[in-house]
Parts: structure tokens; C-alpha cells; sequence
């Protein structure tokens, strides 16, 4: 009798390894693509816009909220969202993003695409 040969193979293992090893990698990938994505899935009504943002902390952060022609400050944690001040006339517009042709490089376009994602 011939002796029984294994029917998985050392190069099998290894291709079956990667191949595992690309497509968790595209999981997570897309996870946190997902998570730095503010607007994906969410309808954009114009209704309510943020002008302006400022991160304080880890999970703490200051915005500029616009709704109804009148600007309110806003400051977010973790637990909980406080109003700190509302103002009657604007006190910042929006800026418009910097078109990609005026950025230099890969970087300029990288940072451009990653500010198209996170509106």
C-alpha cells in the first residue's frame, strides 16, 4: 500500500492563510472607514449644518451648529449634548472645500478625499 498523502499541502495552508488574512483586513478596513464616515447612509435635508468643529478631547468636542438662520454653539461629550450659547446673526459661514487642483501631491489629494468622505 501507498503511503496516504495528506490532502491539504504546505502551499494550500499558506495561500488559505492570506487569503484569511486579506479578507479580515478588508473587514476591519471598511469598519472603520464606516465609523470616520459622518454622512454615510444619513440624508442631507440643508436643514441643520455644522459649520465648525473643534475637538478638546478624546470625546469631547465644541461645534458651530446652523439651523433656521441662526448659529448655536454646542458642546458634545460622551453622555451628553449642552447648548452653551445661540447666536441671532452668523458669526462664521462655511467654508468651501479647497478644490483637489489646487493641492500639491499625493498628499494635497489624499487629505482632500478624506475631508469629501467625512462630509
Amino acid at each position: 500500500m501507498d503511503v496516504a498523502t495528506s490532502p491539504v499541502g504546505g502551499t494550500e495552508l499558506l495561500s488559505f492563510a492570506g487569503s484569511l488574512i486579506v479578507v479580515i483586513g478588508a473587514i476591519v478596513l471598511l469598519g472603520w472607514l464606516y465609523s470616520r464616515s459622518k454622512t454615510f447612509g444619513a440624508a442631507n435635508t440643508d436643514a441643520i449644518n455644522i459649520v465648525a468643529t473643534r475637538a478638546l478631547g478624546a470625546k469631547e468636542r465644541l461645534m458651530l451648529v446652523e439651523v433656521a438662520d441662526k448659529q448655536l454653539l454646542v458642546g458634545m461629550t460622551a453622555s451628553q449634548v449642552n447648548t452653551l450659547h445661540v447666536f441671532d446673526t452668523p458669526v462664521v459661514t462655511a467654508q468651501e472645500p479647497v478644490p483637489a487642483t489646487e493641492l500639491a501631491g499625493f498628499a494635497g489629494r489624499l487629505k482632500s478625499a478624506l475631508k469629501e468622505m467625512r462630509r
